[in-house]
């Protein structure tokens, strides 16, 4: 009752934010997908023209969501327009009231906050995407410095001495784009990227697969996943808390809960190294091995709740060659033929699944992990 009163007030808060505030005169383009939220840390921007007034990437907020998707950008869609994100195109598949609450940025520790401000849309079933790119960093993140007493309740105080993940790779990566382009502005970000990998830049490296042909990030996508870090090591520990938590949730209002685990693209890569050109082989079977772990961890964790899980590596790691990822480039997020396929097997094995497990859990008091 707590939880469903919480929600309306904090919906309450946001949409009178939103209805308050002067018309804007920005272009669409100039209006931040995200803001700064003590909460959230970050959260979805209700004046931006493809999002709803709480600030999700839907038309607008449903009197009821027959399923709710919890996400990072992945599941936001960051590379692919509105009617193109995967939570939309399954919604036009599967004809069910599908609730699109990815916002970029986010973690586990959002996913259990976000989603007990979501309870009042009363859904049948929800679905928490973990991204294993960034996820468990992100989670370390929020509930150290989010004001929420949802997250800090994750938090253990014997933290707060650990140093973050180091992600100078990432940071050096984008320095060196930014510097070339400068020196260079006649080059194309096409032409930027092919002489950085030329010249060996760390998470510039080439990858021809198949079809595709992009730049790889390995050594900051092992910063965020190695377990021999100890904050990446406390955030799985918060991680499977928030998982227990969210069960607990399903449990308490009756919605089928799921967990979907996205790989990077990286580590799709490694599972078929053997078909793949790439520079840098060692540091990627180095993050194959450190994303395999973190799989597994996540996969078990989600046994250990009863909690059904689905891994999408099996399924990408078929299609990683067939242009699902923007071509030449460093980003990771699925295009729009990758959202397609996401949303093709979140409907076919997906939901059935979660339909077949919340009856299980209604008729014995448990539900069987399916992987």
């Amino acid at each position: 009752m707590r939880a469903q009163v919480m929600t309306t007030i904090r919906q309450f808060e946001l949409l009178q934010g939103c209805l308050g505030r002067a018309a804007c005169s920005q272009s669409p383009q100039d209006i931040p997908r995200s803001l700064h939220d003590p909460v959230m840390l970050l959260r979805g921007n209700p004046d931006h023209p493809e999002h709803d007034a709480l600030g999700m990437r839907n038309p607008e907020v449903p009197a009821q969501a027959e399923l709710i998707i919890l996400g990072d950008s992945q599941v936001y869609g960051s590379c692919v327009s509105a009617d193109q994100c995967w939570p939309r195109r399954l919604e036009a598949e599967s004809g069910a009231v599908v609730y699109n609450a990815g916002v970029e940025g986010w973690g586990s520790v959002q996913y259990a906050v976000g989603l007990e401000e979501l309870l009042s849309l009363a859904p049948r079933r929800v679905v928490v995407c973990l991204h294993t790119g960034n996820d468990i960093a992100e989670a370390f993140q929020c509930a150290r410095a989010s004001t929420s007493p949802l997250a800090k309740s994750f938090w253990n105080p014997d933290w707060a001495a650990l140093p973050l993940a180091d992600l100078s790779a990432k940071d050096r990566a984008e320095r060196a784009v930014a510097r070339l382009a400068a020196e260079r502005p006649d080059l194309g970000p096409e032409e930027i990227l092919a002489e950085l990998g030329l010249r060996g830049e760390i998470d510039v490296n080439p990858c021809a697969i198949e079809s595709s042909r992009f730049y790889l990030a390995e050594h900051f996508r092992h910063a965020v996943q190695d377990l021999s870090h100890p904050a990446i090591a406390a955030g799985l520990m918060i991680t499977r808390k928030v998982l227990g938590h969210l069960r607990d949730l399903s449990l308490n209002y009756g919605f089928a809960l799921g967990v979907m685990l996205i790989p990077t693209r990286e580590f799709l890569v490694s599972t078929r190294l053997h078909e793949a050109e790439v520079r840098d082989r060692e540091t990627l079977e180095q993050l194959g091995a450190a994303e395999a772990t973190m799989l597994g961890e996540l996969r078990l964790a989600c046994a250990d709740l009863d909690l059904p899980c689905f891994d999408l590596s099996g399924y990408l790691r078929h299609f990683v060659g067939s242009r699902i990822y923007p071509q030449n480039s460093r980003i990771g997020h699925p295009n729009a033929k990758g959202c397609e396929l996401i949303a093709r097997y979140v409907r076919d094995r997906v939901l059935p699944g979660l339909d077949s497990s919340h009856h299980i859990r209604a008729a014995v008091g448990g539900v069987y992990p399916m992987y």
